[in-house]
């Protein structure tokens, strides 16, 4: 069963970042494991949200306490939630990506092309930074595409994106280093 699991970290300073290399090892193991679908940074850096897939609530406990910022602490808050399956990974949905329904013409059509451009990138899995090394632009320049995009399709942040516009993410990925500790 898929579950959302959102989570806030305390503000520990050096003892998070001396945590944060066992805490990307544990989450590439779940990714390995089949058990990390997906997940990213949440606010600012200060917490993170998983998609992850487990049997039941006992192993979903288990993967989060095995944790290495869990074991230290380091969580403040974690939120957890059962998710209905509607679009996302094949493993989930029984469906391949392409067998999807494309996006409803009321949520496309509030979307420039390169709106469009750029949230295809971004359910790719791109961060911000790479968005922008690619279609040489200031970083700034794709976070106001993506403020502007948030709007207008009344969402709040980058998980939705993919539900909002009617679509599957294409790839789930480790959140990398950088997009985590900034």
């Amino acid at each position: 069963m898929p579950y959302v699991v959102e989570r806030a970290f305390r503000s520990a300073g050096p003892r998070l970042q001396q945590a944060w290399p066992g805490h990307l090892a544990h989450l590439r193991s779940l990714s390995a494991r089949g058990v990390l679908l997906g997940g990213g940074p949440a606010g600012k850096g200060n917490g993170d949200i998983l998609l992850l897939a487990v049997s039941d609530e006992v192993s979903l406990h288990r993967a989060l306490r095995a944790d290495p910022l869990v074991r230290q602490g380091l969580v403040a808050r974690t939120r957890i939630r059962s998710w209905q399956v509607a679009y996302g990974h094949e493993a989930l949905t029984g469906r391949a990506c392409g067998d999807f329904p494309p996006a409803t013409a009321d949520t496309a059509d509030l979307l420039t092309p390169h709106e469009s451009r750029i949230a295809g990138m971004v359910l790719t899995g791109m961060t911000n930074q790479q968005i922008a090394g690619r279609l040489n632009v200031s970083c700034r320049a794709v976070e106001q595409h993506l403020t502007r995009m948030y709007r207008k399709l009344s969402i709040s942040r980058r998980a939705q994106l993919a539900t909002a516009l009617g679509t599957t993410v294409l790839r789930y990925g480790i959140p990398q280093e950088e997009s985590l500790t900034a």
